[in-house]
Formats: structure tokens, C-alpha cells, sequence
């Protein structure tokens, strides 16, 4: 049991808190400030809110966890963080720019209008809403793991989840997005800080340095540095397929939509896509801690507490507490997000939109804000119910996420783009990911599921569009007339 990692991590739980609180306590409540925070967020704040929200439990965790257990197909995630940072460079100013001329605050909004379609939107806002669960409860599962097994079980993981996601509950619900940004700003000099020590405290202190770490790896386990892995499943059709799907789908989640929209002008998301990237590197050490991890203690049960299981055996208590706060910071920092936009969803664009469209915009801010608990309360008991491995999760809300990748990118690019293809090609998608994922059990020629029903999706938009009648002139004129 050690009491003063976990006395580490409550303090600086507490003070993350206090200053997610304070960012918003004294502003004007409305749904612009708590939503999107005005619309005013700069370079370093819109730079530390995105990287926060981007790299959670699963950077911290999952990776090494993953590299643990199966080796070198957990390069994928590095080679998507590349692939997707390009991306966003070309499509982030776009969806910056409609938003704002257009004053949307949510994902579903710039559907509404692109497509002239108010059920679309609220259909987007029921997936986005359903697939963003998961990631959330991977946050909250990883919350409750790494308080847990870094303090060496002073705190059971379950009342650690309990106190984490009351703190979060506490600083969204009174400063909206505004909170999560402040509170990040913490968060990423914390996780950036850990990051990058543990992946070389580790094979330093065992094996006397990187190079002999991976020597000794490749005596021990080779399997751990070739595709398909140490399972052996995993191959380039697993890797590219993963790789590309997350990529296509990394700007797709709602709650990054929400971050694009808050940025001050289209300027400071390129030069985000420019230095984001950087923040990514900090991957590469927690997979060299996992390599580390297997060598050191091979048979551990559940290979996402390698990294502090290993921590707490063999290094200093303080530290354990410092890799703890960094860790639970992680998450946190995406857990806040995930929920503000759960909420944020479900009282836009279900209540307002759907439920009672003549609800004022500042009502539907009070049911997103009084939502908060609800959502965290849910998320918190799926993860007590059924709990997976961290990487699971993530992958199995990517599938679903990456559905809207056609009605976003060509609705942007390509005015032909109907209402009526997109509803076809994302209802194909997710029937084909549910089935190749619930009924096959197997996805055919070694791909990932969530690909299958990219590919399916992608083609069933386009040859019904093609087959349908285009949207209208005025239509389009009204949305691409900031051109």
C-alpha cells in the first residue's frame, strides 16, 4: 500500500478541479461560452485543450498495454496520429469556418445544414452520442486502474472512479468546455512530463538502456517486433486497415468537432495541425515501457496495468504518485470532454432539435448542463458491468465514429453529396460493422470490422447519390456561400 502516491494523486486531482471551476465561475452562462467557450480560444490553449482530449487513458495506459501483449501492431497508433494531423490540416479550417459563419456548436449541426436534413442530425447526434460511451468508459475504467495500482491498492479502483468522475461532473457542469480547456492546460504539461520519463527510466534501469532493451526483446520474444505480432493476427491487413480507419475517423468524434469550433480563427487550426503532431511523440516512450514491462514481469494477468504494477515494484513511492497524477490526468482530461459533448449532443440536437424544437438555445445549454451527471452516472456503471481491455474500447468506438467521415468530407467537397446517400451509406456502414463484429465473429481477409463497414458506407453514399435526385441549388448556395 503506498499512502503518499495516493495522497499525490488526490491533491492533484484537486487542484485540476479547482482550477476547471474557477475558468468558468465567473463567466456568463450561455450556450456559445459553454459549449464551444465563445468561439475564442488561441493558439496554446486550443493547442493543450486538443492534445489533452486526444491523448487519454489509452496513450497512457492502452499502449503499453498493448505493446505488452501483442507487439509491434501497436505501432498502428503513431502511424494514424501522422496520417490524421495531414487531415486536419486541409478539412480543420473548413469545419472552423462553416461553423462559424454558419454559428454551429455541434457535430449534427453542420449536418442539418449541408443536407437540409433536421432527422440526419439527429440520427448523427443518437450515433455520436451511442459510440462515444465506450470511449468514455475507457477513460473511466483507466481512471480507476491507474489510482488504484499506483498508489498499490490504498484506494479500490471502483471508489476511484467514483471520486475522479465527481471531480469531473463538478468542473463541467459549472465552466462547460471552457473548464475541460483550462484544466487540460494542467493536465498535458503533467502528462507530457511522465510520458517521456517513464519510456526511459525503464529500460534504463533494467536492461542499462534502449538499444539493449530491444537486444534483449528480440532473443526473448521476437514475435514482439515483426508483424502479425505475439498473438499472430494481426498482419498488414490488420495493421493498414486499423491505421486508415482511425485516421479517417480521428476528426470525426464530437467532442473534437466542439474543440475546432472554439479555436479563434481558421489560422490557429493550421498551425495546431502543424505542432500537434509533436505532442504524438510522446507515444513512442510508453510503447518502449511495455516492451520493458514484458521482459520485466511476463506473466501478468491483465497486460494494461503492466506499466504500474512494474512502477510500484521496483521504483520510489513519490514516483509512483507523480505517474499516477500524469495518468489520471490523461484521463480525466478526455473523460470531461467525452461528457460535455455527450451532453451537449443529446440536449442539441435530440431535445432542441427533435423532442421540443421550440426549447430557446440557452434551455437546451440548462439540459446539456443538468445532463452531466446523468451521463457521467451511466458511463461509470457500464464500466462496473463490462469492463474491456483499453484498446478494445477505443477501436470499437473508432468503428462507429468513423461512419461520418463521407457526409463530412463530401459534403465539404463535392456538391452533389445528397441527404439520401448519406443516410444509405452511414446505415450500411454500421449494419456491416455490427454484423462482421456480432455475427461473423471474424472479419474476412484478416481487416479490421470497423473498416469493413468504412469501405461499405463510403461506396453504398456514392452510387446512391449518383442514383438520386441532386440537392438544390438554393440549398447549396446558403451553405457554401462563405466561400
Amino acid at each position: 500500500m503506498n499512502s503518499l502516491a495516493l495522497w499525490i494523486i488526490l491533491g492533484w486531482l484537486l487542484l485540476s478541479t479547482t482550477v476547471g471551476v474557477l475558468a468558468g465561475v465567473r463567466r456568463k452562462f450561455s450556450m456559445e461560452e459553454w459549449f464551444v467557450g465563445q468561439r475564442g480560444f488561441g493558439l496554446i490553449l486550443f493547442y493543450v485543450v486538443a492534445a489533452a482530449e486526444i491523448y487519454s487513458a489509452f496513450a497512457f495506459l492502452g499502449l503499453a498495454g498493448w505493446a505488452y501483449k501483442f507487439g509491434a501492431p501497436i505501432y498502428y497508433a503513431p502511424m494514424y496520429n501522422v496520417l490524421a494531423y495531414t487531415l486536419f490540416f486541409f478539412i480543420g479550417p473548413a469545419i472552423w469556418r462553416y461553423g462559424k459563419a454558419h454559428g454551429y456548436v455541434t457535430q449534427p449541426d453542420f449536418f442539418i445544414h449541408r443536407y437540409r436534413s433536421p432527422s440526419l442530425g439527429i440520427a448523427v447526434a443518437t450515433i455520436g452520442f451511442l459510440f462515444t460511451i465506450p470511449y468514455l468508459q475507457l477513460q473511466i475504467m483507466g481512471t480507476g486502474m491507474i489510482i488504484q495500482l499506483s498508489s498499490g491498492g490504498a484506494i479500490d479502483w471502483r471508489g476511484a472512479v467514483v471520486i475522479s468522475s465527481l471531480a469531473a461532473i463538478v468542473f463541467v457542469t459549472i465552466s462547460g468546455l471552457r473548464g475541460v480547456a483550462w484544466t487540460n492546460l494542467l493536465q498535458a504539461i503533467l502528462m507530457l512530463v511522465c510520458m517521456f520519463s517513464v519510456g526511459f527510466l525503464f529500460p534504463q534501469k533494467f536492461f542499462g538502456g534502449v538499444g539493449e532493451m530491444f537486444h534483449r526483446l528480440s532473443e526473448v520474444s521476437p514475435q514482439h517486433l515483426v508483424l502479425p505480432g505475439k498473438a499472430g493476427t494481426m498482419g498488414v491487413g490488420w495493421y493498414t486497415s486499423t491505421t486508415l480507419m482511425s485516421a479517417l475517423g480521428f476528426w470525426m468524434w464530437p467532442h473534437l468537432f466542439l474543440t475546432i469550433y472554439s479555436a479563434k480563427s481558421a489560422q490557429i487550426i493550421r498551425r495546431n495541425a502543424v505542432i500537434l503532431p509533436l505532442f504524438a511523440l510522446a507515444l513512442i516512450p510508453v510503447i518502449l515501457v511495455g516492451y520493458t514491462c514484458f521482459l520485466v514481469s511476463p506473466d501478468l494477468r491483465d497486460p494494461d496495468h503492466a506499466m504500474l504494477i512494474t512502477l510500484t515494484r521496483f521504483f520510489p513511492p513519490w514516483m509512483a504518485g507523480l505517474m499516477g497524477a500524469g495518468g489520471t490526468a490523461a484521463a480525466i482530461s478526455t473523460s470531461s470532454a467525452l461528457t460535455l459533448s455527450a451532453c451537449t449532443l443529446f440536449a442539441r440536437n435530440i431535445y432542441q432539435r427533435g423532442i421540443d424544437p421550440r426549447a430557446s438555445d440557452d434551455q437546451a445549454a440548462r439540459v446539456a448542463r443538468g445532463l452531466v451527471p446523468v451521463v457521467a452516472a451511466l458511463a461509470v456503471a457500464l464500466t462496473f458491468l463490462r469492463p474491456k481491455m483499453l484498446v478494445a474500447l477505443l477501436l470499437l468506438g473508432y468503428s462507429g465514429i468513423t461512419q461520418f467521415f463521407p457526409g463530412v468530407v463530401l459534403g465539404l467537397l463535392w456538391r452533389r453529396t445528397s441527404k439520401v446517400g448519406v443516410w444509405a451509406g452511414m446505415g450500411a456502414g454500421i449494419a456491416t460493422l455490427l454484423f462482421i463484429n456480432y455475427g461473423l465473429k471474424s472479419s474476412p481477409l484478416g481487416l479490421f470490422f470497423g473498416f469493413w463497414g468504412l469501405i461499405v458506407n463510403l461506396a453504398v453514399c456514392l452510387l446512391v447519390t449518383l442514383f438520386t435526385r441532386p440537392p438544390a441549388k438554393e440549398d447549396l448556395d446558403r451553405f457554401y456561400r462563405i466561400r
